[in-house]
């Protein structure tokens, strides 16, 4: 009896500093030794998408709750953590990595509610510039070194040019949110993706849109941002693009990152229209991916930063152009009815080149387009 109770003694010694490291600062804390960590909301499991970083501190992840509260697991490379999420709540734990650094992480529950914009301005009070696509040598140079008119060759319309298009560039690289090209153009990235560079989300619009404009479909790319734009200290904002399509006569939203197109009954929609249905029509929502992109791991993605939303005046193609600006701004950015005017990007960069409407009118006017263009879109 005397040595079992030694025997148990012993034991509960050399366990207690293991339990003594699943607290820190009055937290839970999970073990890592990788870098990517995994998550799971609902049955959806999302693999590689977090990086585990202890420089930003909270590190927050937000998680979309569809009902009353949402199952979500945390997952590193050798530990795990479960939460019952509820929308407005948050739940804070660390990741110990490598035994060293500790890393704050915040889950942060919300809900889906669709924002609202002013529908009642019948004209825009701004003109947006996008190319034409006349004797353009930057775009020509694009649409032949890459055999452009061979990817949309044979498509039934300008729906599936653009489906085909965006899978195509979402191909071309792998994402990396930390690289960056050396210079922001089309031909650039595509030739520095060839010798096995990656890009982030801003380089996905931007080929996408020079792709698109060089077979005559007018394109710009769009900046989506968070509602907590001006607090969050990284990833409060993410880059995708639209499309006009003369045969629907309607924009269209894309995203070569994740290479999907929204569609609801049938019909593709632009980015506000996607924010409005995930909060009204979730269930009839469709995304479209040549590639089998999961709609609830990328409607759950999205959905935060489809609040702000922001285009350039100029959407003229080329590496050499004076763009035109309007006040002496360079973009126009849809901010919803009642919310703040965001004026610093994630804490601390002045945003000093948007002009600010809260009027659909002045974002989804149809684009002029030429007969030349509208010809070669067909």
């Amino acid at each position: 009896m005397k040595k079992s109770l030694t025997s148990m003694f012993i034991m509960l010694v050399l366990v207690a500093p293991a339990l003594a490291q699943k607290i820190h600062k009055g937290l839970p804390v999970v073990k890592a030794t990788a870098t990517v960590a995994d998550y799971k909301i609902g049955k959806e499991l999302v693999k590689g998408n977090w990086n585990i970083m202890p420089e930003i501190s909270p590190d927050v992840l937000r998680v979309p709750v569809h009902k009353a509260k949402e199952n979500f697991t945390f997952y590193t490379n050798t530990d795990s953590i479960s939460f019952a999420v509820k929308a407005g709540k948050s739940y804070r734990f660390y990741v110990n990595l490598n035994d060293t650094a500790y890393a704050l992480t915040e889950l942060q529950g919300y809900g889906f509610e669709a924002v609202e914009f002013n529908e009642r301005q019948p004209a825009a009070a701004y003109t947006l510039l996008y190319e034409e696509n006349r004797s353009n040598a930057y775009l020509q140079e694009l649409r032949t070194t890459y055999n452009l008119d061979a990817i949309v060759a044979g498509a039934a319309n300008d729906t599936e040019k653009a489906l085909r298009m965006v899978n195509w560039v979402h191909k071309q690289w792998q994402h990396n949110g930390m690289n960056e090209p050396s210079s922001p153009d089309a031909l650039t990235i595509l030739a520095e993706a060839k010798e096995g560079k990656q890009f982030r989300c801003v380089e996905y619009g931007i080929v996408t849109t020079a792709a698109l404009n060089a077979i005559g479909l007018p394109a710009r790319t769009m900046g989506l941002k968070m509602q907590e734009v001006e607090t969050i200290e990284f990833g409060a904002g993410h880059v995708l693009l639209e499309v006009y399509l003369p045969d629907l006569k309607k924009w269209v939203m894309l995203d070569g990152q994740f290479d999907v197109m929204p569609v609801l009954n049938n019909v593709p929609l632009n980015a506000v229209e996607f924010q409005q249905a995930i909060a009204n029509n979730y269930s009839k929502l469709e995304i479209r991916s040549i590639s089998g992109t999961s709609k609830a791991q990328y409607v759950n993605w999205v959905y935060p930063y489809l609040y702000y939303f922001d285009v350039k005046f100029d959407n003229r193609e080329g590496v050499a152009l004076e763009r035109e600006t309007v006040d002496g701004k360079s973009s126009l950015m849809l901010v919803p009815v009642g919310a703040k005017v965001p004026e610093v990007f994630q804490r601390k960069y002045p945003m000093q080149m948007y002009k600010y409407t809260n009027s659909l009118a002045d974002l989804y006017q149809a684009p002029v387009l030429p007969a030349a263009a509208t010809t070669a879109s067909r």
